[in-house]
């Protein structure tokens, strides 16, 4: 390096490379490779989190109802607006992770779940 016209020698101990990411972001470092991830939720990455929170509580329905894992099945539910909202977003998914023919919102059905911080009902059937 040539600073006012005078020569310098430097080397890599001399040197203290920092990265730091902004808000929103993380990085990672392996030898000279960099990954950066974009960290911000989303409204529809918290509902694909939802999405399978609520798949992952209907998997334990059946298993606990001792279902085969072919039947197909009929899901009712009770849950805040943002439940709903998310269950509807990812309906598709839930329906084809869970083999369910069809999922209803059912005002009825008392909310005895705790989902995520908040009061939920689930209930399954099996189709005939």
């Amino acid at each position: 390096m040539t600073i006012d016209g005078k020569d310098y020698d430097i080397d890599k101990n001399m040197v203290d490379i920092r990265i730091d990411a902004k808000e929103g972001f993380n990085v990672g470092q392996d030898n000279n490779n960099y990954v950066i991830l974009n960290t911000t939720l989303t409204e529809s990455l918290i509902n694909e989190g939802i999405a399978r929170e609520f798949v992952s509580k209907v998997q334990n329905l059946r298993k606990e109802l001792d279902f085969n894992v072919v039947d197909r099945i009929t899901i009712k539910y009770n849950a805040d607006k943002s439940i709903v909202d998310a269950i509807e977003e990812f309906n598709d998914y839930i329906k084809n992770e869970t083999l369910a023919t069809e999922i209803t919102l059912d005002e009825k059905l008392n909310k005895d779940l705790s989902f995520n911080d908040v009061m939920i009902n689930i209930t399954i059937k099996k189709n005939k």
